[in-house]
């Protein structure tokens, strides 16, 4: 309810598909700045703090108002081209189908528990007595759909309805990256960036995965585009996008290597305000992100910041150097092999979310083909190191696709972008597009039926 209040506020004078990305998660973060807020001095709940951001509201109405005039919708043009729109209904009927047929269920049950937790204290408060993976693992996803059901009468339904949703905040991510991207003159191509198996998975149970892979993707493009242009601003903004991503998912922390370290490489220190920059948004998406907050609620708890002795219990970590090279190699011929040559190497693999697939296999192909250019060689670059640091420290790298699903997105926007801009090989490349565009289609209808019949 109080995310709705506040995106009533700010997204009608957004001014172009960006921005309205952009004043998305900023409604998220001031909501959850007041949750904590909340929860550290006991003045308010999840359900009080509607009246706070009521008043808020009426003041950024006025506010803008006076400044810009009566409300435009500029941005909905911008929304035009991110795919031909019988796709897009045909997608959102499938997913719309989904949610109604199966239970809200999540793929791990720790998203609900915390749903529940928050919705019964209405706060952030940890549960003494609850598992340390709800407290821990991050609860800015959740407290938006804990949030959500709070709306009258309707909101336990549009919460069952979150991959509907989902379909649409990654529908404004793909129109906010074309900022930077050329589109192409026909827009089916654009359909690979949704039939990407881990995203479509992530519209079907409930997962906060694809939710903070969309500001990071978009900050990766800006990154791997016109890092070398940045204003102190861009990269205030870029590294509140990746700070907030960051800070709700641990496991997301090489976004933020691959920010600074990129800004860095391509600004060669000529200009030191983005860096100030970087370090102010990075700061700002901490905060948002609640990692401050986490750290002040552990040491509440569990007497240590970091909950060291509660993560490692949890486990997941590879334990040394040998076991890191397995995770290397295994993940390595996990994005290729289309699950199949892993579950026979090592057997009893295979988990939720499947792997990327022929649309990772054939960006990576048009990308390095390209390398000459920019973009294609700072997008392998970005998403490569990206990759190899997550199969470094995670075991069930080849497994979990979906947590990087960030860099895959910005692999797959990016070689549409290149393979546009270039007129050689286009159509052997076109055709090769063509192909997989049916095959990973068939793969999400297959996946899509197994669903509904429950095997």
């Amino acid at each position: 309810m109080n995310v709705l209040i506040l995106a009533m506020a700010l997204l009608p004078w957004a001014a172009s598909a960006k921005a309205l990305f952009t004043r998305i998660f900023l409604a998220i973060s001031v909501f959850s700045v007041e949750m904590q807020l909340a929860t550290v001095t006991g003045t308010a709940t999840l359900r009080t703090l509607i009246i706070v951001n009521v008043l808020l509201s009426v003041a950024l109405i006025a506010w803008q108002w006076l400044r810009d005039g009566a409300p435009f919708t500029r941005w909905s043009r911008a929304l035009l081209p991110i795919a031909p729109w019988p796709f897009v209904a045909v997608a959102a009927s499938l997913v719309l189908v989904l949610n109604l047929r199966l239970p809200l269920q999540a793929a791990d049950p720790y998203h609900l528990d915390r749903v529940a937790q928050i919705e019964r204290t209405g706060t952030l408060e940890y549960n003494p007595a609850g598992a340390a993976k709800t407290n821990i693992f991050g609860w800015l996803y959740e407290l938006v759909l804990a949030d959500v059901r709070q709306i009258p009468m309707a909101g336990p339904a549009l919460v069952h309805l979150h991959g509907v949703f989902g379909l649409v905040l990654v529908g404004i991510a793909l129109a906010a990256a074309q900022t930077w991207l050329r589109p192409w003159p026909s827009r089916w191509p654009l359909v690979l960036l949704f039939v990407i198996p881990p995203l479509f998975h992530a519209l079907v149970l409930i997962k906060n995965d694809l939710f903070l892979a969309l500001p990071a993707f978009v900050a990766l493009v800006w990154l791997v585009t016109s890092a070398e242009r940045a204003t102190w601003t861009d990269a205030a903004w870029a590294a509140w996008l990746v700070g907030l991503a960051v800070s709700s998912k641990l496991t997301n922390l090489p976004l933020a290597l691959a920010l600074v370290g990129g800004v860095v490489f391509a600004q060669r220190l000529r200009d030191w305000r983005p860096l100030g920059g970087l370090a102010l948004g990075g700061l700002l998406g901490g905060v948002t992100g609640g990692l401050f907050f986490t750290l002040y609620a552990n040491a509440g708890l569990y007497g240590d910041p970091f909950a060291r002795e509660q993560v490692q219990a949890i486990g997941n970590v590879n334990a040394g150097a040998s076991e890191a090279l397995v995770s290397i190699v295994r993940f390595g011929i996990s994005l290729f092999d289309l699950g199949l040559v892993t579950q026979v190497l090592w057997p009893g693999r295979g988990g939720w979310g499947g792997t990327f697939g022929l649309p990772l296999i054939w960006a990576l192909a048009v990308l390095v083909f390209h390398y000459r250019l920019r973009a294609a060689r700072w997008a392998l670059w970005v998403a490569g190191l990206q990759f190899l640091a997550f199969a470094t420290v995670f075991p069930d790298a080849d497994v979990a696709h979906r947590i990087v699903l960030a860099p895959a997105l910005l692999v797959v926007a990016v070689s549409l972008h290149v393979l546009n801009e270039q007129d050689r090989y286009r159509r052997p490349a076109t055709l090769a597009l063509g192909l997989v565009l049916v095959l990973t289609s068939v793969q999400v209808v297959r996946s899509a039926l197994l669903y509904l019949t429950g095997t």
